[in-house]
């Protein structure tokens, strides 16, 4: 697959992340550690699901979605905060962070193929939510602009999937520093949506820890089908 555009995109989320207003706001926080970590690890995680469940190689606006869909939290004075915020408020702040991080993406990399821009804009939308469906539960289909050779809301449940996955694979250690009752309350709100086979996939982790591996496997038990 001719990646030229998911580089120049990988060129411009590198520069922001070696940014002196990067460094200046995040260097000593765990945010600062993580942020690179998490968008490569998604990129990988929603390849490899892709490759795993469809046929070829995962398209191009996808990649360039997996590795902006949090955009906004590079940039000090853009993020959106859904760390400090009340259960209550947290849904709405995720939707609006998916909305801001589309519309820095659309910005920072307006050179692209415009519908590039469009497809990948709407799967970081969607990151939070998956594909778009109808009242049955069935997706709409939407085919994508660019490649004109796959459905985008079918994509964006693999950007939903592999999103909240790679929260098992490393976030959730630094989420389990804000005690057991907003641990538990962001592992359910991360296991909702999610298939079956990805559910026995996060229950077979050890995490190596006693309060996540506990929570873990109090949280799946409501929601694993045997």
């Amino acid at each position: 697959m001719n990646e030229e555009n998911y580089n120049l995109v990988v060129g411009v989320v590198e520069k922001q992340l070696d940014s002196q207003e990067y460094s200046n706001a995040y260097s000593s926080t765990e945010q600062g550690k993580t942020d690179r970590n998490h968008f490569y690890m998604v990129v990988e995680v929603v390849t490899s699901f892709w490759k795993e469940n469809e046929k070829g190689d995962a398209p191009e606006a996808l990649k360039i979605a997996a590795l902006c869909h949090d955009l906004d939290r590079i940039y000090p004075h853009l993020e959106v905060d859904t760390k400090n915020c009340s259960k209550k408020d947290y849904p709405l702040r995720k939707m609006i962070h998916s909305g801001n991080s589309a519309l820095i993406f659309s910005i920072e990399n307006n050179s692209l193929p415009i519908d590039l821009i469009h497809d990948a804009s709407y799967l970081i939308i969607r990151h939070e939510v998956g594909g778009d469906r109808d009242k049955k539960g069935n997706l709409f289909k939407k085919i994508d602009k660019f490649s004109k050779n796959y459905d985008l809301n079918n994509a964006a449940d693999y950007l939903f999937w592999a999103d909240k996955f790679c929260f098992f694979k490393t976030s959730i250690f630094e989420y389990s520093k804000r005690g057991e009752d907003r641990l538990k309350f962001k592992i359910n709100f991360t296991l909702e949506g999610l298939p079956q086979w990805l559910i026995h996939q996060i229950s077979n982790i050890d995490f190596n820890d006693e309060l996540i591996n506990k929570c873990v496997t109090e949280s799946v038990k409501k929601v694993i089908e045997p």
